[in-house]
């Protein structure tokens, strides 16, 4: 900037022979050593340079550079560029600053018309607007032209706050500029320059400039402006002042003590008031108080009346203040508002207010208080229950002290949730001096805080930090009184999970937190669930009741101690009729047989899972499980079925997986019991699959082999090869084959899934295959599904569902699908005979945990609550009775052909659907508490218990009876089935089958080979033929 510059002009005459000063503000980075060089003229006939040196003593300083006034003369009448150039001693880039232009000599034209602010009442701007912006507005000046370059200043440069910019005219109008808060805030109380220039053919034409006031601004030269403490604004009541008011003088700038000073009211005496006061030390820093009676007030009523002061000046002259003008009148009065001590925020709990007495109201000693003024206070609710107090006429007392008023408990309660306003007035002789502004409070009683659970880490709790009791907290923020009744429910798995308690709230306790204790064995029997903590407070004033918001805890516990027991079939969605299959497996103390909390795992992953109870869904590969001293690996699913739904008996098969990764069959040879001797010789297979009528098997170099009925998928067709096979799913006539590069294959009978769709066909994103009766679907990687295969078996996908890409489960029966979306919703398609469509009431709930099971014309999903529903063919299950609807803690849901079986946590089991077929469980299989797993077929149950032994019911021919082989049937670890038979897994290797003899219910022949080849856990070797599979495979 330049010092003798005005309006972007510098008059030589105007300077001496040193000439223009020009300064270079501190720049950033500023270092010893800099070289700076300022260029006057720059690029012009008339340039000259001066150079500066940065040494210690200028490093964050202002430099000031001068040209001389006999280099500046040879460029009059031009204009000129300034600037000036940084050499940093550090080196680097340098720093080169904006060029400040220059008219050298004096405009013959005057200066454009200065711009103005919208926001401004004339000359002056209210500081709020500081928060907000303001429009600089730049008016339609002399000679605009389009073309014209706008340059905006506001303040002067160097200046905190100081703002330039620009715009190029594109219409002849007014044009504004907008300042925002961080270039106004600096100028707050001060003035501040505004002015613009305007560009045009290398010529600069300067506005004048406006001079912005913003917020209190005081005249230059006068002293700080008095202050009359009786006054409310600018005036002043005479009846409030009877006994005189109190000027204040200063403090104001450059006081010193013993200032003589003058103070003039209303113009002096006679009719008005003066008084000389001495400054002393203390009136330094705090008002001078000046009494002024009220004989020098009362002439002033209805008139106004000045107040300032003038101080002594070592001349002899005397410096004026600035003038205080009052109006002297008898109006009321606004004072500030009354308190209401037991609000906060702006917010009054009805629970902090004793119902006897009412809610305390405030009213503060006000300006002039005397014996004998009437106060009246007046609540006003937005629910009704208005209330204006009794007056109440003020004791000596009570002068300068605050006076209590109380409104009454239901005049507070009227306006529940509501905002009231409460004010004040003070009458004297008659009249209303005073009248306050407005408290305005809303009345809310929130709710009481959730319950706080001590051993709590996050949102999970470990019961093994809780073996003295958990210990709930019940926040002071309830607010709870001494007689309120506090109703606290642990709301857990029913039975020996939840656990409630009542508290009656003692004197001692009001006020303060209250703590529960809930039982160790309460926590422990929710681990791996969730439990809610709940709390109600009836009040002992009869208020109406509260109720906490629930807390949430997952109840987690480390991995237990001791040897591992694994009890459980490996899933088996990939068999005919496997929608109706087991998929949980479970961990227990082997010892005790109580439940253990076990980390899981499947060879190719790196995390454990924790949990008692773990879903399988990959049963094609090794499960490790691991207690904190014991670990074991399981077999995949080992077992596999076949068969058909017929009255007519002994259509069924088995296909076992040895260890030894060769396969071996019993029961009906023409559904797949004969395994070709070729195949019997491979001993690399990693999986086995059905249909209704036939095998297939996928080796670990991705090959694969099939056998059995051959119009069932039992024969691939001619030129069928595959190298990459990473799954095989089986329905009732056709095998869905998903390959490494996410493709699909079909084979079998044509018109249920074999034909696949061009489109689907091309697809190579598919990451899993499901199986209905007649059809398959598939999940693709963008969370889409599609389908194919026989319409009336889901194999026409609606497009509705077509468009979801949140789908992340899918199961089938006969009939149809149903899919799991990621928000827990559940869509189904299908339909044939009987709707597989979803109902409303099931279709709008938004928890469903898992897709449980299927009958073939039914489906059933648990919730997160583990409630399970159903819905499709009444008589296949699809209506579930009330009571067992209302159940809480189902884990887990197997079906036979028409009917369900729910297995609970507590180890019982409930079913229903068709007797015949397993839907009315038998008194002594229904008082047992012990059941772990459960398997199903065509129309039988069988349930493995936590001793290893194993109950059945349902159809007696088809397993539903274990009368032949129960003494057999100990130390069992799984179960297994085809549609007619069953066979359980031992915990030493081998099998033990019932049903159908000929449908694989009698293992006989086979037994010395399943005796040392079929095993519940695994050898290393199947594990090294899983992970050599496992380079081919998508997850």
């Amino acid at each position: 900037m330049c010092e003798q510059a005005v309006n972007g002009a510098l008059n030589p005459d105007d300077l001496t022979v040193q000439g223009a000063s020009f300064i270079v503000k501190a720049y950033a980075g500023m270092a010893v050593g800099d070289y700076l060089l300022l260029r006057f003229d720059v690029g012009g006939p008339n340039e000259v340079t001066v150079d500066f040196d940065v040494t210690t003593n200028f490093v964050g300083q202002d430099i000031t550079i001068r040209i001389p006034k006999n280099k500046i003369l040879p460029a009059l009448d031009t204009e000129v560029d300034v600037d000036y150039v940084v050499e940093r001693a550090a080196g680097g880039d340098n720093l080169e600053s904006d060029i400040l232009s220059l008219y050298i000599g004096v405009r013959d034209d005057a200066g454009l018309t200065a711009p103005s602010v919208d926001e401004a009442d004339g000359d002056h701007l209210d500081p709020e607007y500081i928060e907000y912006g303001i429009r600089v507005r730049i008016p339609v000046y002399d000679g605009m032209a389009i073309g014209d370059e706008i340059v905006l200043h506001w303040a002067a440069l160097g200046d905190a706050g100081y703002y330039t910019d620009r715009i190029t005219v594109r219409a002849v109008r007014e044009v504004t500029f907008p300042i925002l808060t961080e270039n106004l805030a600096p100028f707050l109380d001060k003035r501040v320059p505004v002015s613009y220039e305007v560009l045009r053919d290398g010529a600069v034409y300067p506005s004048d400039v406006f001079d912005l006031r913003i917020g209190e601004v005081a005249d230059e030269g006068l002293l700080a402006i008095p202050a009359v403490v009786e006054a409310t604004g600018n005036v002043l009541n005479p009846d409030l002042v009877t006994g005189g008011a109190t000027a204040h003088i200063g403090p104001y700038e450059g006081n010193q003590a013993g200032d003589y000073v003058h103070v003039v009211w209303g113009g002096g005496p006679p009719t008005g008031f003066e008084s000389y006061i001495d400054i002393t030390e203390r009136y330094l820093t705090e008002p001078y108080p000046v009494r002024i009676p009220f004989d020098k007030i009362s002439p002033f009523i209805d008139r106004s009346v000045a107040l300032y002061y003038e101080k002594e000046l070592p001349d002899g002259t005397w410096q004026l203040s600035q003038t205080l003008t009052l109006d002297v009148k008898r109006e009321t009065v606004q004072a500030g508002p009354p308190a209401v001590p037991l609000s906060s925020d702006g917010k009054l709990d009805p629970r902090d207010i004793d119902p006897a007495y009412g809610a305390e109201v405030a009213v503060p000693p006000y300006t002039g208080m005397r014996q004998g003024d009437t106060v009246v206070m007046i609540w006003k609710g937005e629910g009704g229950g208005d209330f204006e107090s009794p007056p109440y006429i003020v004791k000596s007392t009570d002068v300068g002290n605050a006076v209590s008023f109380y409104v009454p408990y239901l005049s507070v309660m009227a306006s529940l949730d509501k905002g009231v306003d409460v004010h004040y007035e003070v009458t004297r002789a008659g009249t209303v001096i005073i009248v306050s502004t407005a408290l305005e409070l809303s009345i809310r009683q929130s709710d009481p805080p959730a319950a706080i659970l001590l051993e709590a880490v996050g949102d999970s709790v470990n019961p093994d930090d809780c073996l003295d009791g958990a210990h709930v907290q019940l926040p002071a923020g309830a607010k709870f009184r001494a007689g309120d009744k506090v109703s606290f429910r642990w709301h857990g798995l029913s039975g020996a999970g939840t656990f409630t308690k009542t508290i009656t709230v003692a004197d001692a306790e009001a006020g303060g937190p209250l703590e529960v204790v809930v039982p160790h064995a309460t926590v422990a029997a929710n681990v791996n669930g969730t439990v809610s903590l709940e709390y109600t407070i009836s009040r002992a004033n009869g208020a109406e009741d509260e109720a906490a918001p629930p807390a949430i805890f997952d109840v987690v516990a480390v991995p237990g101690s001791g040897e591992l027991l694994v009890l459980g079939a490996r899933g088996s969605d990939n068999v005919c009729f496997g929608y109706g299959k087991p998929q949980y497996v479970s961990a227990f103390q082997k010892s005790s047989r109580q439940g253990l909390n076990a980390q899981w795992r499947y060879d190719d992953e790196v995390d454990w899972t924790l949990a008692h109870s773990f879903r399988d869904v990959r049963p094609w590969m090794p499960l490790r499980v691991r207690s904190t001293d014991d670990t074991l690996t399981l077999n995949p699913a080992n077992i596999t079925g076949s068969g058909v739904l017929e009255s007519v008996l002994g259509y069924a098969a088995f296909a076992g997986h040895l260890k030894k990764g060769n396969v071996v069959g019993w029961g009906s040879a023409a559904h797949g019991s004969a395994v070709p001797p070729t195949i019997i010789t491979y001993d690399d297979v990693v999986e086995t699959s059905s249909t209704q009528g036939a095998f297939a098997v996928r080796r670990s170099n991705g090959r694969i082999a099939v056998w059995g009925n051959t119009a069932q998928g039992g024969a691939l067709p001619a030129g069928f090869t595959v190298t990459d096979a990473v799954r095989i799913v089986g329905n009732t006539t056709a095998f869905g084959l998903l390959r490494a590069n996410g493709q699909v294959m079909a084979w079998g009978r044509g018109d249920t899934g074999v034909t696949i769709p061009a489109e689907i066909e091309a697809l190579t994103n598919i990451v899993s295959l499901h199986a209905a009766g007649l059809a398959f679907a598939a999940m693709l990687a963008n969370g889409a599904v599609v389908s194919w295969g026989i319409a009336a078996s889901g194999g026409t996908l609606p497009p509705d569902i077509g468009a979801l890409a949140d789908i992340v489960d899918v199961r089938g029966n006969l009939g149809g699908f149903m899919a799991l979306r990621a928000n827990k919703h559940v869509v189904a398609w299908g339909g044939g005979p009987y709707d597989n469509g979803v109902p409303a009431v099931i279709a709008a709930r938004s928890d469903i945990m898992a897709l449980a099971s299927a009958t073939i014309h039914a489906f059933a999903v648990r919730t997160d609550k583990h409630e399970v529903l159903a819905w499709g063919h009444a008589d296949f299950g699809g209506t579930v009775p009330a009571d067992i609807a209302a159940l809480s803690d189902v884990e887990e849901v197997v079906a036979t052909q028409s009917a369900f079986c729910a297995r609970r946590a507590n180890g019982a089991v409930v079913a229903w659907g068709n007797s015949a077929q397993g839907g009315t469980v038998p008194q002594a299989v229904a008082v047992l508490n012990n059941i772990v797993h459960v398997a199903s077929n065509w129309g039988a149950f069988a349930a493995l218990c936590s001793d290893g032994t194993v109950v059945a019911w349902g159809m007696p021919a088809i397993g539903g009876s274990t009368a032949a082989v129960a003494p057999q049937l100990v130390n069992v670890r799984a179960i297994y089935s085809n549609t007619e038979a069953f066979a359980a897994v031992l915990a030493d290797g081998g099998v033990v089958t019932w049903g159908v003899a000929a449908a694989g219910g009698d293992s006989t022949a086979v037994k010395p080979i399943l005796d040392s080849g079929l095993t519940y856990e695994a050898t290393s070797a199947v594990r090294g033929r899983a992970l050599t599979a496992l380079a081919l495979q998508m997850r």
